[in-house]
């Protein structure tokens, strides 16, 4: 379209689209955890949120931020992740009990985010349980695992921001019967939704360029958080919605019951093309309410007499009964050149549908375009983007090379104390365990006092030993003289 600035983000035919790299618009953790959530989400089919769950969450957060403050701006992307995991694994080392992928992780600032995020998640996780939550993320990355899809997330072509700064069109088009890319489609609209509010937050809380939404087959696009607050603001910040579903049971069973409702509540203008089904057909049956209508009736009576006549009289009258301004067998019956339109505060309107493709004839055959061969390029606000990021990050390689050095210094020395420490105290104990052993074998040895060294008590003794002694040998001698 003249004056318009054209994309085409195409799910169904990644090289015949323009590119999408989501990771661009992460710049806090909580970004980072949406994306992340996003991702595992799409991957988890049956609901269950359990420890695995959780942990491959952490995980992935943790690497966002990693690859995306840490790594060229080449590889500030899911390949980037992906390489990262493939280059890095969990395996320990036997003399430091740190695997690879730690160490990365430990030569950053104790308070980076993305330091953080794993010290306080992964690696809280021992042993095996760590093999098993990469396994299970890389099973919900095996999706991306994909040249096709490498190159469609490694770069984005246009930035969000822009759509809401001057003309453009975007062409969204996702598969038909795949749902492969249900989380990158909710992504895109997402992150879109996210940054056209940032926008508007810097104009005064209105876009520079209103924005509109024309969101077909709105339920395959996935689940977006929040979706019902979205449409309940966003016509303030200048942004238009319009939510196509083909029935509301459909809708359900993407969103609950309430959130279903809520969404359609939020509309403040709702279309009905045709009721498929009958809860669709109740649905706006209630919207219709009642109307009153006025009932004709007609009462005849007849007398007989005697002669076989018969007289009789006539009266007509009315009265006014409610019913349905629309039963839904009306509903699920009506004409396909009908509608019915609901405005907010307003009466119900009957309206004939107007066929496009009718008012202009032949259109699609004068302009004929295929798919496939649609070329996308980038524009030349995002090379320039590129090319500072790029300098931002050779500019500030030396030093953070330098700090990453200094933490090394500092961790080597700390493990070098550890095991000095601990050496130490390997030694104490086998001291402890020889003296111990020693004084449990040994004999208890009684000193021997030397005999020039005999303390004044022990002579004393000794003498009145002599003198007990001597006594003896005189009694013995007198006796023995008495008996001669």
């Amino acid at each position: 379209m003249q004056g318009y600035d054209t994309y085409v983000v195409n799910y169904d035919n990644m090289q015949a689209s323009n590119r999408v790299n989501n990771l661009d618009y992460v710049e806090k953790d909580r970004d980072a955890q949406s994306v992340a959530t996003t991702i595992v989400d799409s991957a988890n089919k049956d609901g269950k949120k359990d420890v695995w769950y959780y942990s491959q969450l952490a995980l992935l957060k943790a690497l966002i931020l990693y690859v995306k403050y840490e790594e060229h701006p080449s590889k500030r992307n899911l390949g980037g992740i992906l390489d990262f995991l493939q280059e890095f694994d969990t395996e320990k080392d036997e003399e430091t009990n740190e695997s690879s992928l730690d160490r990365q992780f430990s030569l950053l600032d104790k308070k980076h985010p993305a330091r953080r995020s794993y010290e306080l998640g992964f690696k809280k996780s021992k042993g095996e349980m760590q093999g098993s939550i990469i396994v299970s993320l890389l099973t919900t990355l095996s999706t991306y695992v994909d040249e096709e899809v490498d190159h469609f997330t490694s770069f984005s072509d246009f930035h969000l921001q822009d759509i809401g700064k001057k003309k453009t069109i975007v062409y969204v088009i996702i598969p038909t019967m795949d749902s492969s890319w249900e989380g990158l489609t909710n992504l895109f609209f997402t992150q879109l939704f996210d940054e056209l509010y940032k926008l508007a937050s810097k104009h005064y809380a209105k876009l520079p360029i209103n924005v509109n939404f024309m969101l077909d087959e709105f339920v395959n696009l996935g689940k977006f958080p929040n979706f019902e607050k979205f449409l309940a603001t966003c016509r303030g910040y200048g942004i238009g919605v319009t939510t196509i579903i083909q029935s509301i049971p459909q809708l359900i069973d993407k969103y609950n019951e309430n959130q279903a409702e809520a969404i359609i509540g939020n509309c403040a203008t709702k279309i009905l093309l045709n009721a498929p089904n009958k809860k669709t057909a109740e649905y706006i049956k209630s919207l219709l309410d009642k109307a009153t209508v006025r009932v004709d009736t007609e009462n005849e009576t007849k007398q007989h007499g005697g002669d076989d006549s018969s007289k009789g009289s006539t009266s007509e009258g009315y009265n006014y009964i409610g019913r349905d301004l629309m039963t839904s067998q009306e509903l699920t019956q009506m004409p396909d050149d009908q509608s019915i339109i609901l405005v907010s505060n307003k009466h119900p309107i009957k309206a004939k549908k107007a066929f496009q493709f009718k008012m202009f004839p032949n259109y699609t055959e004068k302009f004929k375009f295929s798919q496939t061969e649609y070329v996308g390029e980038p524009s030349q606000e995002q090379l320039i983007r590129y090319e500072e990021e790029v300098k931002n990050y050779e500019s500030n390689l030396e030093q953070r090379n330098k700090d990453k050095a200094q933490i090394q210094d500092e961790i080597d020395q700390k493990r070098e104390q550890q095991n000095k420490e601990k050496e130490e105290a390997m030694l104490a104990e086998a001291e402890n365990l020889f003296f111990s052993e020693d004084e449990e074998e040994a004999p208890v040895n009684t000193p021997i006092p030397d005999k020039n060294e005999e303390s004044e008590e022990n002579k004393k003794d000794t003498k009145d030993n002599n003198d007990s002694s001597e006594d003896e040998v005189d009694e013995d001698f007198f006796f023995d003289e008495n008996i001669k």
